[in-house]
């Protein structure tokens, strides 16, 4: 049985976050504190990974929170497992895709939180921004031309397979309010896990924390090579029909168990821009001189 775990991941902190305490103006680097966030999530992830080091399909918003972010991921991914055929360490892909770019709020970005923006009832443009129809076509497209016709390869596949989507608090919640009514209406079935979340029960309202993500694995049976030269073939319903038959296992809703422990530096440092030029003190230091 072949396993697909796809992960819902936002971006470490953002600068903008922190200035305004919303999700826009939406374009804006991460800060010091949001690149230590990213770091313990790559690190967790890579771990995660471990020693079978499936090479990760990384889908990204085109936002420099969301893209360096994608990049500290990718640093941290572990090399291919021992016993592989090869022990070079592969190049990693990152896509990037406009279709994730955080909602754009518009004069009122400064005034709203992303889970207050997340939750606004209909549909409403703020002054040049975007309206919640607008964002939730985006995640749509995002779905239909990209995640399901990649899921649709991968649900084929009898190893393990990891899928990253690492975008925004907002156009998250869309997308993952679009893939699980997807998934309710084909009605499949879930597994009999303890502590498996049935597929009825998950909350289409969380919204995702700073470096935390939600994930979905998708288990498979293994097919014949008949039935998975058919499957590639594509086809109306193919996609559905993969998803109707897979098992489905809810391991992590807003997941930030990575992040425990960890404060922010005072003094506004924690705030501050994240300079990727910057050192540890130690760093300045040889050995021969401790």
């Amino acid at each position: 049985m072949g396993e697909t775990h796809i992960f819902f991941i936002r971006h470490g902190e953002s600068v903008d976050n922190v200035s305004h305490g919303h999700a826009g103006p939406p374009d804006s680097p991460l800060t010091a504190h949001g690149a230590i966030q990213s770091s313990r999530l790559a690190v967790h992830l890579a771990e995660r990974a471990g020693s079978l080091a499936p090479v990760p399909h990384m889908l990204c918003s085109d936002f420099q929170q969301a893209r360096m972010t994608a990049e500290v991921i990718r640093d941290a991914y572990p090399s291919p497992a021992a016993g592989s055929t090869s022990t070079v360490k592969p190049e990693i892909a990152i896509l990037q895709l406009a279709e994730l770019r955080e909602k754009r709020f518009g004069e009122r970005s400064a005034e709203i939180s992303g889970s207050e923006a997340a939750a606004q009832p209909g549909g409403g443009a703020y002054t040049e921004g975007e309206s919640f129809k607008e964002v939730d076509a985006r995640a749509k497209r995002f779905l239909d031309a990209v995640l399901l016709p990649l899921l649709e390869e991968l649900l084929t596949s009898d190893t393990p397979q990891y899928v990253f989507i690492i975008a925004h608090g907002v156009i998250h919640s869309h997308v993952w309010l679009g893939f699980i009514r997807l998934l309710r209406a084909l009605r499949p079935r879930t597994t009999s896990a303890p502590g498996a979340m049935c597929l009825e029960s998950v909350p289409l309202d969380e919204f995702l924390g700073s470096a935390a993500y939600h994930e979905i694995v998708l288990k498979t049976p293994t097919l014949s090579s008949e039935a998975s030269s058919s499957s590639q073939s594509g086809g109306a319903g193919s996609i559905d029909q993969a998803l109707s038959t897979a098992q489905i296992h809810l391991s992590a809703i807003n997941y930030a168990g990575h992040l425990s422990g960890l404060r922010k530096t005072g003094g506004g440092i924690g705030n501050a821009k994240y300079d990727t030029k910057q050192r540890k003190i130690d760093s300045f230091f040889s050995k021969s001189s401790a």
